[in-house]
């Protein structure tokens, strides 16, 4: 049964207004507190906290103020706070009228002029035309001079699909936008700027003298204007810090000379800066920033007193009182630092290894806290023995602000090198690379507190994939089946294993423990698997035997959602479909009123593990609400590159920080709202979005795992994420939605994972080979033809011309229709091992032709045929892979949310 509202839809698509209220008022209070948590104030010369009174406010981002980023990103709030509007509401006088009416006017004007957008570019990714600012006028100057002080909003919004440019406008700012705040700090005592972006050129406003305060809003959802006047005013203290590093140049970021479009070709990324990303690459360098990776002011100041450290094979932890120096209650953000002693492998100044985050402190109150961390964390990759390496040395702890005031406190000395976990070599990089160069830090001339660690008493643990490559097929007792010959690159065989034979078997079964769930899936046929194997939207029609009384059961599904599982076998199999939805910066269902929580970027930036569990659990409460089953986030990917255009929605630089709010997001929903899950995307590397379906990513394996994989590591291993959605791009040659190393050993092998993995919409990978890779489900539907043209080793149907015959089929329940090339098992390519011949009559199709100079044919005209290049895939899916693929997507069908929500509706 489907679950939408259609006239809420209609009104939302031709008007863009939502019908209805949020389900849980609750939530927007739990998004306040993260934005008051997650804004950071970057400087600050004595301006504020601003008591409430008479204000002038200008900038793009003053009264249409950004809550969140486009695309999958875009969350349909009823309402958003603007900063004008929260400045308003908190009593502060707002004399830049004149100014605020002429934007309006002039915004409405430059849309028209802009570039022109769809309805669906407009209501469903939320995306506007951009336009530089206009000049401030002498004119507004004046009419809002009652003011003493002056807030200059400056707006960026970017979402999926397109990269930033470090362009003005973009990363840097326009000649009007610096023209303004010039002015500005000319005409009024103060001038604060606020930054309604993510990473932007700051150079110049922490310089400039006329700029006294500047703060970071960041995309803060939809409670962001009350949230900023909260800072404003003084009511609340900030607490947020940076997860990134703000540099001096752009041209400082290591990745900036090749990345996306900088070097005039995004199909190839080589990340020659290694491990060192972020503040790991300026802080070795010891390059100057404008903000460090960890900083952020306070109107008030804390003391660290009566340290006390430990360190054993278990954990090192560090324990201290935190004392309110100042006038202002606020909270304390307190980070500790590792420095690892140098040797066969090269390390980073320091790493970021644990932090805590008091209670809100009155001044002259204390608090005790602790900062603790597995000691095995302390080891780094060794490619070459495939292991995690402690190098014997001393291990310098650094407690600080951030990571440009840090003080070592104590080291942890180790007397010899120690193996912590043994691997075996995965992903190994597919060019070589060469390097940048980074200095090492000797840490052995340290003399203080030291704490001994003895290598000889600990031992080593064995991470290794314990995945077997030989695959089952389960086959009913009164079934003969035969094995298939072909193997896959990936596998090694497969064997038979019989079980018992069931008539009239269904998913509800096995969610009574009546069967197993082998025992079910043997009793599927073909054409039923490999539908369970894909999203809904392309699937073609295919009727199941019932083994269900009439009326019996039915699927509940939410028809608004980003995507959902077939639902072709709910009334015969009992097997109920799953709605996703986008996420989690808010529910994106189309014209479904949706909490517009704080973007990624300012969740992390609370430091705050508590709000991202709060975070999970208000979503899944409107999830549970919106009978969707499936959040497609969190997003994961680490902040190579301040130009990445989804950097919003994903958390920092830093793969720690990363991980601890995946992690606390996910146990939020999964733990408070049974059933329910998340998807961790984009599993890895996608830290590009141009050409994203097509982009190679060169990384080190030691990179991998300890930067662009450790983050995904700590969620997985903490919280059990029901899903893991694989990335676009291309991993070191291969999609990574067809590495059975990274979805199978890695993932599955060394981490745990047991739940499903399902690709992202639509991607250019081939999909046979994701599905042999452990890629569960093809997600944005697929041509199940193919699958089954491929279990069987059918052969490509050809016309008298030479050309490959067409068949038309419907799609997304017969909206939409797609012609399909009946190649069937065969793959063509230019670079193909493999080839098939078809014969012509009289003369080659001109179809034919074309292809001819793509490479992919030859015509011969001697022997009248044409000869095909490409990949046979003949028998390339086995039978073992589609049950092994099914079980997975039926173990969440069948015990989480979609058997819950449908049971319930009976």
């Amino acid at each position: 049964m489907a679950k939408m509202n259609p006239l809420a839809v209609g009104t939302y698509m031709l008007t863009g207004k939502l019908i209805g209220k949020l389900p849980f008022r609750e939530n927007s209070e739990t998004a306040l507190r993260i934005a008051q948590e997650g804004i950071v104030l970057l400087k600050n010369d004595g301006v504020l906290p601003l008591k409430t009174g008479k204000l002038a406010l200008f900038g793009a981002g003053s009264t249409d103020t950004s809550v969140c980023g486009t695309g999958s990103g875009y969350a349909f709030s009823p309402y958003t706070v603007s900063v004008y509007q929260g400045l308003k509401d908190a009593g502060y006088e707002i004399t830049s009228d004149l100014w605020i009416k002429n934007y309006g006017r002039y915004k409405k004007e430059s849309e028209k002029k802009g570039k022109k957008l769809t309805v669906l570019d407009k209501r469903f990714s939320g995306m506007t035309p951009y336009f530089d600012v206009a000049e401030i006028t002498e004119e507004e100057v004046r009419a809002a001079s009652s003011a003493e002080t002056a807030v200059y909003v400056i707006k960026r919004n970017t979402g999926e699909g397109f990269d930033r440019k470090a362009e003005k406008g973009d990363y840097y700012l326009s000649d009007n936008e610096k023209a303004n705040i010039e002015l500005l700090g000319k005409n009024f005592k103060k001038t604060a700027v606020v930054l309604n972006t993510c990473i932007i050129d700051c150079s110049w406003l922490q310089e400039n003298e006329n700029v006294s305060a500047v703060i970071l809003l960041g995309q803060s959802g939809l409670e962001a204007g009350h949230a900023l006047a909260d800072i404003i005013s003084g009511n609340i203290s900030p607490s947020g810090r940076l997860t990134d590093t703000f540099a001096l140049s752009y041209g400082d970021y290591p990745a900036s000379e090749t990345f996306s479009h900088n070097d005039g070709n995004v199909l190839q990324e080589d990340y020659r800066e290694d491990i060192y990303v972020g503040y790991r690459h300026f802080d070795t360098k010891k390059l100057d920033v404008v903000y460090p990776f960890g900083y952020g002011l306070s109107y008030t100041q804390f003391a660290y007193e009566n340290i006390e450290v430990t360190a054993g094979w278990k954990q090192v932890c560090v324990k201290l009182d935190v004392r309110n120096t100042g006038t202002a209650s606020s909270r304390e953000v307190v980070q500790l630092y590792v420095s690892a002693p140098e040797g066969k492998l090269r390390k980073p100044y320091q790493e970021l290894k644990a932090f805590a985050k008091t209670e809100t402190l009155a001044p002259g109150k204390t608090e005790r806290i602790s900062l603790c961390f597995e000691t095995k964390d302390l080891a780094s990759y060794d490619e070459e023995r495939s292991c995690w390496l402690m190098e014997k040395g001393k291990y310098l702890l650094r407690l600080g602000r951030h990571s440009r005031d840090t003080e070592i406190i104590a080291a942890a000395e180790l007397d010899e090198d120690v193996v912590t976990v043994q691997l075996e070599k995965e992903l190994s990089c597919d060019r070589e690379l060469e390097f940048f160069e980074y200095l090492s830090f000797p840490t052995a001339e340290y003399e203080g507190t030291v704490l001994p660690l003895k290598g000889s008493e600990y031992a080593a643990a064995d991470g290794r994939s314990t995945i077997s490559r030989t695959l089952k097929q389960y086959a009913c007792e009164d079934r003969e089946l035969s094995q298939s010959s072909y193997k896959f690159r990936w596998n090694t065989g497969e064997e038979i294993e019989k079980v018992r034979t069931i008539r009239n078997a269904t998913l509800l079964d096995v969610a009574d423990g009546k069967i197993t769930m082998e025992e079910f899936v043997s009793t599927l046929d073909d054409e039923v698997l490999v539908r369970l194997l894909t999203g809904s939207g392309q699937e073609t029609p295919y009727q199941a035997e019932s083994r269900l009384p009439k009326n019996a059961f039915r699927s509940v599904f939410n028809s608004a959602a980003s995507g959902k599982t077939t639902d072709l076998f709910s009334k015969t199999l009992g097997i109920p479909a799953a709605s996703l939805a986008d996420g989690p910066a808010g529910l994106h269902l189309m014209g479904t009123p949706s909490t517009a929580f704080p973007v990624g970027m300012v969740l992390a930036q609370t430091f705050n593990r508590r709000l991202s569990y709060e975070m999970g659990d208000a979503y899944g409460k409107e999830m549970e609400h919106c009978d969707i089953a499936l959040c497609l986030g969190p997003g994961m990917n680490i902040h190579r590159d301040p130009l990445c255009g989804r950097n919003f929605e994903y958390y920092s630089e830093d793969p720690l920080v990363t991980g601890f709010a995946a992690m606390d997001f996910t146990n939020g929903l999964q733990e408070k709202h049974q059933g329910f899950g998340v998807a961790l995307k984009h599993f890895c590397c996608n830290n590009q979005e141009s050409e994203r379906a097509n982009s190679n990513s060169s990384v080190s394996e030691r990179a991998l795992r300890e930067i662009y994989l450790k983050g995904f590591e700590i969620a997985v291993k903490g919280s059990h994420p029901a899903t893991v959605m694989s990335s676009y791009n291309k991993l070191n040659g291969i999609h990574t939605s067809s590495r059975y190393d990274l979805l199978t050993d890695v993932l599955r092998g060394e981490w745990g994972f047991d739940g499903f993995v399902m690709t992202d919409w639509d991607g250019a990978s081939d999909r046979i080979e994701d599905l042999a890779a452990g890629n569960d489900i093809i997600m944005g539907g697929y041509t199940t033809d193919v699958f089954i043209a491929c279990m069987n080793g059918k052969a490509p149907e050809f016309n008298e011309d030479g050309s490959v015959k067409q068949k038309k089929i419907k799609m997304y329940g017969g909206v939409m229709s797609k012609t399909l090339d009946l190649y069937n098992a065969f793959l063509p390519a230019a670079d193909g091992p493999d080839t098939v011949e078809a014969p012509y009559r009289d003369e080659p199709a001109e179809s034919v032709r074309k292809l001819c100079e793509e490479g992919t044919a030859v015509i011969d005209t001697d022997r009248k045929v044409v000869i095909y290049k490409g990949y046979d895939r003949s028998r390339a899916l086995k039978r073992s892979m589609v049950q092994r693929n099914a079980i997975r997507v039926l173990n969440y069908l069948a015990f989480g949310a979609p058997m819950k929500i449908s049971r319930r509706s009976r």
